[in-house]
């Protein structure tokens, strides 16, 4: 809990840093390609998921690890862009463009259109008793997701004007509404 807060009361010490010694923190570039890691994440999970056929327990638990895996690997990429979004100095405006132009053709498309298919597969999951892992999958990437992009959010420049970051901001709530609506959809079937 006090770990952000000692990273925010080191930025002026790092802004302070001789040219030499910032070219070692990461960049809006170096989110940019955390944007592109997790899309290309979600896309082979998405391919995973849509491979699964379900079965019944105990063979599900051996059938979903694939699925698993996919969800660490998302978790693992988002953390790294996490901690290089904490880390880095404000974006540049040219930069933050860039970190919004990719959240808006990759992972604004990537995670809804995996979302979708992962309601379709439901009653595969629900045939295996994985109904309760889909669901705490999906809040622990739900909650990854809100973080990075709170931590992107503010290293981004202002300067990008209303528009580009409405354009950002509008993108982060359509994949966060999204990945709930999942949470959601899978929880309704509990029932």
């Amino acid at each position: 809990m006090y770990f952000p807060t000692l990273l925010i009361s080191l930025l002026p010490l790092a802004s302070s840093l001789p040219l030499e010694s910032r070219q070692f923190l990461p960049t809006g570039q170096t989110v940019k390609q955390d944007v592109i890691n997790i899309h290309n994440a979600v896309l082979a999970l998405d391919a995973t998921v849509q491979a699964f056929q379900g079965s019944p327990l105990p063979t599900s638990l051996v059938d979903g690890t694939p699925v698993l895996l996919g969800v660490a690997e998302i978790h693992r990429v988002n953390r790294a862009g996490l901690r290089h979004a904490v880390a880095a100095l404000p974006f540049s405006v040219e930069d933050s463009r860039q970190v919004v132009d990719a959240v808006v053709s990759t992972v604004n498309v990537s995670i809804p259109n995996a979302t979708k298919n992962l309601k379709a597969k439901a009653d595969a999951f629900k045939e295996g008793g994985l109904t309760l892992v889909v669901i705490a999958s999906l809040n622990l990437l739900l909650y990854d997701h809100d973080t990075f992009s709170a931590a992107t959010l503010l290293k981004t420049n202002p300067r990008i004007g209303e528009a580009k970051t409405k354009e950002g901001a509008d993108a982060v709530a359509n994949i966060h509404n999204v990945i709930v609506d999942a949470i959601l959809f899978y929880g309704g079937s509990l029932v």
